[in-house]
């Protein structure tokens, strides 16, 4: 397929145009894919605001499900029509991490990656690279509609953030952050089984939207400490020296310094941190609390997005009410602003 499409491109800090480029080509292991959904992702926010991640000249996207549209000869279980959503990865196969299986920590992941180094889905059309079905590429199930398939990926790491944590039943839960990923960790620790989970943050549209989608208690941030009300709810828990919360788990999912900071405190002695969010400021950490409360401290990158389609389709994890603003591809650059104010927005869309 040749032609040429529209697409928004990145040229600096706060600085998308949408402008005309040429449709990709289909190689014979690729997948074309007409976009109709697309997601601005919390790693899209810090690309548009500090240049994080990407260089100019990047059409950004990776949240998205469409339409397949052209088909590699070599491509297997697609057929032109089928609505599906997918991710290009490519690693260079040669390195420490390669070599032992650890794909997800190869260095050269990201520049192989949809909307990193390769072109997103902020745009009319997309190609997976090497489509393989179940892998980079999935089928969006007749049941879930196009809005809810388009958050699989925001999905897909919730439910890996709480794979690492180990939640299971009679687990209590703090999560760190109610936007869009923050809320896939609740609603992901939830099915997993947690007895209790709590849901922080300083917006109230967010909080609304994590009380009616499953959390058991929100707590506005601005209201008081939060430290203090994990000890409220769930008991003091005494270590060397000093005294914290009781939580199982803690995933952080605001990337902000201060809630870096909270992880300790609030967890348990001996219990899970799980860092999601990416902050643009380093925090400050006070290393005696990890001695002294020896707490498992894992970091969080991508998830399965079979799994992640699995429980939208089940109604498991529900979605379409996190979906705050629509804008379409022309006005990309207005609905990167949206996604700015924390405050009012939750998940930002562009329909293309």
């Amino acid at each position: 397929m040749s032609g040429e499409m529209r697409a928004a491109v990145y040229h600096g800090p706060r600085e998308i145009a949408v402008e005309t480029v040429p449709v990709p080509d289909v190689g014979p292991a690729d997948l074309l894919i007409r976009v109709r959904e697309c997601g601005i992702c919390g790693s899209d926010v810090h690309s548009y605001k500090a240049g994080m991640y990407i260089r100019p000249g990047q059409i950004m996207g990776h949240e998205f499900m469409g339409v397949a549209e052209a088909v590699g000869e070599n491509v297997e279980g697609i057929e032109v029509g089928d609505r599906v959503t997918g991710f290009s990865l490519g690693v260079c196969g040669e390195c420490y991490w390669c070599s032992r299986g650890q794909y997800v920590l190869c260095p050269e992941l990201f520049e192989n990656s949809t909307g990193y180094g390769r072109p997103g889905a902020f745009a009319e059309y997309v190609l997976i690279e090497n489509a393989a079905v179940g892998a980079t590429v999935h089928r969006v199930p007749d049941e879930l509609d196009d809005e809810s398939a388009a958050t699989v990926e925001p999905v897909s790491v919730g439910v890996g953030a709480v794979d690492a944590a180990e939640i299971g039943p009679g687990d209590t839960v703090v999560v760190l952050g109610a936007g869009m990923i923050g809320n896939a960790c609740m609603q992901a620790s939830k099915a997993a089984g947690a007895e209790e989970v709590a849901i922080v943050d300083i917006s109230p549209v967010r909080l609304e939207a994590a009380r009616k989608t499953g959390a058991d208690v929100v707590f506005d941030a601005r209201d008081g400490d939060a430290l203090e009300w994990v000890k409220d709810m769930w008991g003091v828990g005494r270590y060397h020296f000093h005294e914290g919360g009781m939580a199982d788990a803690v995933i952080e999912a605001a990337g902000v310094p201060q809630t870096i900071q909270q992880t300790f405190e609030m967890v348990r002695s001996g219990g899970a941190i799980v860092f999601v969010g990416l902050p643009e400021e380093p925090a400050l950490l006070d290393v005696t609390k990890i001695v002294h409360k020896q707490p498992r401290i894992l970091g969080s990158l991508g998830g399965d997005l079979g799994r992640g389609l699995e429980l939208l389709a089940s109604g498991r994890i529900r979605t379409r009410d996190l979906i705050s603003h629509k804008f379409t591809l022309e006005a990309a650059p207005e609905a990167f602003e949206a996604q700015l104010r924390a405050e009012e927005a939750i998940k930002v869309m562009v329909q293309a």
